[in-house]
């Protein structure tokens, strides 16, 4: 029986590995975290920067609603609050009489 079952595991491994390269799932998992770990890094620089200007403060909000919110579902408090303050900072970025 525990030949067996070593055998059903190995045949079940190589399916696994034969679906693998064929779908790339492993090959994408290790793309997505090496992604993760430069949009960290690129995230601690943009939080550890000052902004200039208004627009560089939206910059700020707009990267923690993407990276915490990316589809905009959350509809709970402060979600909806914090994307009604980003859509004024850009309206007052783009005013060319800002206050």
């Amino acid at each position: 029986m525990r030949r067996q079952a070593r055998a059903a595991l190995a045949a079940r491994r190589s399916e696994w590995k034969t679906a693998d390269k064929r779908v790339g799932y492993t090959r994408a998992k290790k793309a997505e975290e090496e992604i993760a770990d430069v949009e960290e890094a690129l995230a601690k620089e943009l939080w550890s920067t000052a902004p200039q200007s208004v627009a560089g403060v939206a910059v700020k909000l707009h990267s923690l609603l993407e990276m915490e919110d990316p589809r905009s579902a959350q509809e709970e408090a402060p979600w909806p609050e914090l994307r009604t303050i980003l859509a004024d900072l850009v309206r007052i970025c783009a005013d060319p009489h800002p206050i």
